[in-house]
């Protein structure tokens, strides 16, 4: 008998086991519609949103400035149900300002309705364009609420829209870097007067404090490595971070700039301030990955006085629009089923897996570190040059 009950007890592991790998092959099976031919990394993805309020200022004349969280994070388990890509527009109730939560979800769905449909409200939708939004927003996403989060810490990643974005813009990528080992910080920046919730208004001096106050913030979080930040931005979100870290309150030791435009000489005279600016910062030294669109033949040259002290990788991305850079400009053409969107789609994935590369060698994501950029290849979508410091600091 004891024979017989260690045969069973044999079968029981076994078909444990291939319960256990099937409940994570579903878990990584995400929706065609967001990931198309990403592949998850070992975690599962956690999604919260809270805010916190920074006393040491004032919004709508009182005394503490509301700062949005966005957290996509690596969760212990793939149990928990899965969000519809609504949620990503929720923002929790806010009682010190009743009026601000609402607004700024209204903000956020007119701001992707302008992103994918090119309207400049959700109001404004045509009937098709209707039916493909709403489909948008009952789609399932990767990110479960509250999921209980992965045990040890992970690197940190803040996120800065452009100007007039939206804080869940980039959602894909952000789902991405969780599965691999990143938590993603995502923010409302809004505007510093009260009418209006857009981060239009207002620079560095807004979106600087910010990002600190979010730094900080993470570094009491349990699952978070407090010695290994990083910042990403796109368009006006990326000249933010560019002009954070030539500040001595930046603790991110990679940054990630995804099309600023400071690269293109049809915007130089719009830039200028911009560019002045750098010169009354110190010049960072972290590593910096420069994207930019390959057709308008970027001018890297921009930043290298700025970023002379800093290693720095220029990669190109053909097939990519500005707002391609975001989830958003693909999912706009896929929901319309628009005409080149696999080619869109195939080279946004390209910007997904450098970026990640990227963090990985610099922060060492989940233990599995590597060389960047990779060799080139003729077939990808995206080529990243790399261009050592140009000289180094006096001792």
């Amino acid at each position: 008998m004891q024979g017989f009950a260690s045969i069973l007890d044999t079968r029981r592991i076994a078909v444990r086991a291939c319960l256990v790998a099937l409940s994570a092959v579903y878990a990584n099976a995400q929706d065609a519609l967001f990931w198309g031919n990403l592949k998850a990394g070992p975690y599962a993805i956690g999604y919260r949103t809270f805010f916190a309020l920074d006393e040491s200022r004032e919004y709508d004349g009182k005394s503490a400035r509301p700062v949005l969280f966005q957290v996509w994070y690596p969760a212990a388990s793939a149990d928990n149900p899965k969000l519809d890509y609504q949620a990503y527009f929720d923002v929790p109730h806010l009682d010190q300002h009743p009026q601000f939560s609402a607004r700024l979800r209204s903000l956020a769905r007119d701001v992707a309705c302008n992103d994918l449909f090119k309207r400049q409200s959700e109001a404004l939708l045509r009937p098709r364009e209707r039916a493909a939004f709403n489909r948008l927003l009952a789609t399932r996403t990767a990110g479960a609420l509250n999921a209980r989060e992965a045990p040890g810490r992970f690197p940190v990643v803040l996120y800065h829209s452009g100007a007039g974005g939206s804080f869940e813009e980039n959602s894909v990528l952000f789902e991405y870097l969780a599965s691999f080992g990143y938590i993603i910080v995502s923010s409302a920046f809004q505007s510093p007067v009260a009418d209006s919730v857009s981060n239009n208004v207002g620079g560095i001096e807004r979106s600087g404090p910010d990002l600190t106050f979010i730094a900080n913030q993470t570094q009491k979080w349990a699952n978070a490595d407090p010695g290994k930040v990083a910042a990403m931005g796109h368009s006006a979100g990326a000249q933010m971070i560019l002009q954070w870290i030539g500040t001595s309150q930046c603790p991110a030791l990679a940054v990630v700039s995804l099309d600023s435009t400071l690269e293109y000489d049809e915007f130089l005279g719009l830039h200028k301030y911009t560019l002045a600016a750098f010169e009354k910062l110190a010049p960072p030294k972290v590593p910096v990955l420069l994207f930019a669109r390959a057709s308008p033949k970027p001018r890297f040259s921009a930043f290298s006085e700025y970023l002379r002290f800093a290693p720095r990788y220029e990669a190109e991305a053909s097939e990519l629009k500005h707002d391609d850079f975001l989830s958003h400009g693909f999912l706009g053409r896929a929901l319309m089923r628009s005409q080149g969107t696999e080619k869109v789609r195939r080279s946004y994935e390209a910007v997904c897996r450098t970026v990640k590369a990227f963090l990985d060698s610099v922060l060492g994501g989940n233990g599995i570190g590597g060389t960047f950029p990779p060799p080139h290849s003729a077939a990808s979508p995206v080529s990243v040059r790399y261009r050592p410091a140009l000289a180094r600091p006096a001792p």
